[in-house]
């Protein structure tokens, strides 16, 4: 019993100190990768940034957070290129869409629009003004839908 709780608590102060390698830090726009900083001003250049962050965790690479004043909230991998882009209501901006993608939606869900887009090495999944979800492999082919 004693084994027990000794193992306990090494594994609880283990996970203790995992968790505070993760950080956090307010950077300057400026501070960001080119690639996402030209994301920023082709896509958003009318909007102001609110907050910049960038965000390491253990055993991964940098990524970096965006939050714009109109709410729109864009995260970039540690290169600068998107990986989520959520646009709250509004739609997020027609050309990071594959044209695959946009096809699909406007066959399928007319009348809606994409509002957040999330791209990573398995392909994308995309939410529409309706708050259905819907999944798409890498070559932007259609996987499901979840709603």
């Amino acid at each position: 019993m004693k084994n027990l709780i000794k193992a306990a608590l090494v594994l609880l102060i283990a996970g203790s100190s995992f968790q505070a390698n993760a950080q956090d830090k307010i950077i300057e726009v400026n501070n960001l990768p080119k690639n996402a900083q030209n994301f920023i001003s082709s896509h958003y250049g009318a909007d102001n940034v609110s907050l910049t962050k960038s965000e390491k965790e253990l055993f991964s690479s940098i990524e970096y957070k965006v939050v714009l004043a109109s709410g729109t909230e864009i995260e970039f991998d540690n290169n600068g290129n998107w990986t989520e882009v959520d646009a709250k209501s509004k739609a997020v901006p027609h050309e990071i869409v594959p044209a695959k993608i946009k096809t699909y939606v406007q066959k399928s869900f007319p009348n809606n629009n994409i509002v957040q887009i999330n791209k990573s090495s398995k392909g994308y999944e995309i939410e529409l003004t309706n708050g259905i979800e819907v999944k798409f492999n890498k070559n932007a082919d259609f996987i499901k839908i979840d709603d």
